[in-house]
């Protein structure tokens, strides 16, 4: 399980507790489905027969037996509802599944956008989580890891951004009594400075890859025209791999950042390119629908980030 699995307070029904793959770097399979059926089908709640999700997983380089077994997977852990219709199978994305992917969505839009501003404080946890309850602990971890917590100790973390509300609700979904968090700010405290839990170095060598490829591949490049097919696999490609990144950084504030930290310009080009792609890949997508399940009912829809998220 892992810091998806705890719904966001009142946003989801009860009993609906789902587990989404941790995103990671590379295009493991269930990541890519994923992502592809949150770009284009977040905001439907209609059946898609499993053969058009493997004829687009296709152009993704997914094998027909990768998707089936990611989607059966998927199923599992409640991120899929599965039903038969004949001899074959469909999906479509669970209402929890629906309603984490959009605040998923949101917090991804947001990471590294300029726009956010910092109040100089600092959240601080500190918890007792005994060896017996290790499966707990590790919960609450990766719920903070994902929150924008990094451990100055080990069970004392911190996050430059307000909390606190989040942070009672998951130690309250999870059963943990023996927290304590406050804010402060960097004055007030003694001691190892808060900024010391997260290695900037290795943060900042995480966005290398990233600019050196996706720079590459935009439209606008001069010897670069993508066809629709290429626009699709790109454009989830890139989201996939932009998922990543605020498991590894917290969207720290830019005042705690040396001028040359890669994340704007990592960002600048996701918001471009993810953007730019929409009309060619959403093409594509409907091209695929007619080819391979014309009587799928429904609308796919593609997503945009806002520039000043």
């Amino acid at each position: 399980m892992n810091s998806y699995d705890l719904p966001a307070a009142g946003s989801v029904p009860p009993g609906s507790m789902i587990s989404f793959p941790r995103p990671s770097k590379g295009g493991a399979t269930q990541h890519l489905v994923l992502t592809m059926l949150g770009d284009y089908w977040q905001q439907e709640a209609s059946w898609l027969p499993s053969r058009l999700i493997i004829a687009l997983g296709a152009h993704l380089g997914i094998t027909a037996s990768a998707a089936s077994t990611a989607l059966s997977r998927l199923a599992g852990r409640g991120v899929l509802e599965q039903s038969s219709a004949g001899r074959s199978s469909r999906y479509r994305l669970t209402e929890a599944a629906r309603v984490r992917l959009e605040i998923g969505f949101r917090q991804v839009s947001e990471f590294g956008s300029e726009s956010r501003q910092w109040d100089g404080m600092w959240t601080v946890v500190g918890f007792s989580i005994p060896e017996s309850a290790r499966e707990t602990r590790e919960l609450l971890r990766s719920r903070l890891k994902w929150l924008g917590f990094s451990p100055l100790y080990g069970a004392l973390w911190v996050c430059p951004w307000d909390r606190t509300e989040a942070v009672d609700e998951a130690c309250a979904a999870y059963g943990v009594a023996n927290y304590v968090v406050f804010r402060s700010r960097t004055s007030s405290l003694l001691g190892r400075e808060p900024i010391e839990a997260w290695a900037l170095d290795e943060m900042r060598e995480q966005y290398h890859p990233f600019i050196e490829t996706y720079s590459r591949s935009i439209p606008g490049s001069p010897d670069r025209a993508l066809s629709p097919a290429e626009a699709f696999r790109l454009r989830t490609e890139i989201m996939d791999s932009w998922r990543a990144f605020p498991w590894n950084d917290p969207g720290l504030p830019r005042e705690l950042l040396p001028a040359d930290f890669p994340l704007l310009t990592a960002r600048k080009l996701f918001v471009s390119a993810y953007n730019s792609l929409v009309d060619p890949a959403l093409e594509h997508v409907r091209e695929v629908i007619r080819s391979e399940a014309p009587e799928a009912a429904g609308s796919p829809s593609a997503l945009r980030v806002s520039e000043g998220a």
